[in-house]
């Protein structure tokens, strides 16, 4: 009785490894789905299998593929779905293992490279638009495509060392190209270079080499007696240096070309209002007040309001200090008096 049982254990369990499907236990299909009673082979005719409710479409030349080129054993399950996982890598990890990025099951021809390098990290634009791919990317014949640096200088450096006018190491100039140059152009114009710190308007819309000499644009002072020492110490109509004016010119002048109009609006806080109270819009008639041009520090008030010697004299025999025809007059008269 017992070697009897035994015999019957070891049967089912024979039948059972029998019984097992050769394609694994994850394959939940019915086996007449792909084979018919008459043999195990499959047949493309009769079978009802579609690959599309997989988890892998086939799409383009997989449609066409065998079989067996992906699914090297019966164990279906097995197959990877990776590109990188059945294609060889002609790239040489050069652009990452994601064919699918660039490439479509259609084809392994890529027809819009350019819109696809306008995604990356470096859009083209500009010259770099119209650029041969193989003058930044060097082994592009070999199809390898490595990461590139983005910054102006990795690429434009033996430009930047060969400047001459002017010549960037000399004047320290940035590296950053962008600074001066722009992008979208198709040259190495320098229009796009941003120079508000000192705006060049009027008078100073002039060539870059009148301030900055030898073709070297080092930093110059803003400062205006820096480049207008000359201007100052010549000027006669009033003497500037004699009279000791400021040499900050924009305390009198804008950036005109001719110097005019001048405005010296501090005339009222330092000295007398003339651009407002009694006086107002007296302030273009230097020259009647101040009438030795040499020196501007002399200006007397009776040189416009006359009034009689001898009248003032006594009106003012009280006040100690009192001189006629002095600038003494407004250490009690105020612009608004009459006269």
């Amino acid at each position: 009785m017992r070697k009897l049982s035994l015999t019957i254990t070891i049967l089912v369990f024979v039948l059972k490894v029998l019984a097992q499907s050769p394609h694994g236990i994850q394959l939940k299909i019915d086996c007449a789905d792909c084979h018919t009673t008459g043999s195990w082979g499959f047949s493309k005719e009769t079978s009802v299998f579609d690959h599309q409710k997989t988890t892998f479409l086939l799409e383009g030349q997989h449609r066409f593929t065998d079989c067996k080129s992906c699914h090297k054993s019966l164990v279906f399950n097995d197959a990877k779905t990776d590109c990188a996982d059945c294609h060889t890598d002609m790239h040489s990890t050069t652009v990452g293992d994601d064919c699918a990025s660039c490439h479509d099951p259609k084809s392994w021809i890529v027809e819009n490279i350019s819109e696809l390098h306008q995604q990356s990290r470096f859009p083209l634009l500009g010259a770099h638009n119209s650029a041969d791919c193989i003058a930044c990317h060097k082994q592009a014949l070999r199809l390898e495509f490595g990461p590139l640096g983005i910054e102006c200088i990795d690429c434009h450096k033996a430009s930047y060392y060969a400047t001459t006018s002017p010549n960037h190491i000399q004047a320290g100039m940035s590296t950053n190209c962008i600074e001066c140059h722009n992008m979208n152009a198709f040259e190495w114009s320098s229009s796009g270079f941003n120079h508000s710190f000192f705006p060049l308007t009027e008078g100073h819309a002039i060539n870059c080499a009148t301030c900055h000499e030898a073709g070297i644009l080092a930093p110059i002072s803003p400062e205006c007696y820096s480049c207008h020492q000359a201007d100052y110490e010549s000027a006669t109509n009033p003497l500037h240096s004699s009279s000791d004016f400021s040499t900050n010119c924009t305390e009198c002048h804008t950036t005109s070309v001719d110097w005019q109009p001048a405005r010296f609006e501090i005339h009222d806080a330092l000295y007398f209002p003339v651009f407002s109270g009694a006086h107002r819009g007296e302030w273009d008639k230097c020259s009647d007040c101040h009438t030795q041009p040499e020196t501007y520090s002399v200006f007397s008030c009776t040189n416009c309001h006359e009034h009689r010697q001898s009248k003032m004299d006594n009106e003012h025999k009280e006040e100690p200090n009192y001189v006629y025809n002095s600038i003494n007059c407004l250490a009690c008269h105020t612009a608004g008096d009459a006269d």
